[in-house]
């Protein structure tokens, strides 16, 4: 699956709003659910990497999914971001037996960035690990869209 999100701003500064901790502390605030928080962060020449933890909340899941999977998920990801604005992706939901890795990218565009990240959703659950897959990849894309919009405000803001 991949997603893409435009911004007005160029991809430099997008960049470092990503690598930002305030920024990370803003976008889980407003977006991350329930105990939400960055729980490293590290920083050097060649990457920066953090890992967050995010809440969802069963109710935005589908029923059938909520059947198997009780309660709210958490998720925990870890994007690591090189100076050339491509990076890493990898989640896991805790209690499902599963990850999702990506690839993720910005470029200059029209005077402006453009963000892809492409995702892949394995869940090991024998039969029913295709609908758990594609209602976690839809939930993911939600969560993505809902960012770039958090990050196009988060720039407008600062810009």
């Amino acid at each position: 699956m991949e997603h893409r999100a435009r911004f007005a701003a160029p991809a430099d500064s997008v960049y470092a709003a990503v690598v930002d901790p305030a920024f990370l502390t803003d976008r889980l605030e407003a977006l991350g659910g329930n105990n939400a928080s960055v729980v490293d962060r590290t920083e050097s020449a060649q990457a920066t990497t953090f890992r967050v933890r995010q809440g969802l909340a069963a109710e935005h899941l589908p029923s059938a999914v909520r059947t198997l999977l009780k309660g709210d998920l958490v998720v925990d990801r870890t994007e690591t971001w090189r100076p050339d604005k491509t990076g890493s992706v990898k989640a896991s939901v805790q209690g499902v037996p599963g990850e999702i890795n990506g690839t993720t990218r910005l470029s200059d565009v029209d005077g402006g960035t453009e963000w892809v990240t492409s995702l892949e959703v394995k869940v090991s659950i024998p039969l029913v690990g295709g609908k758990i897959e594609k209602s976690i990849g839809e939930q993911v894309l939600k969560l993505l869209a809902n960012e770039a919009a958090f990050t196009e405000k988060w720039l407008a803001h600062r810009g």
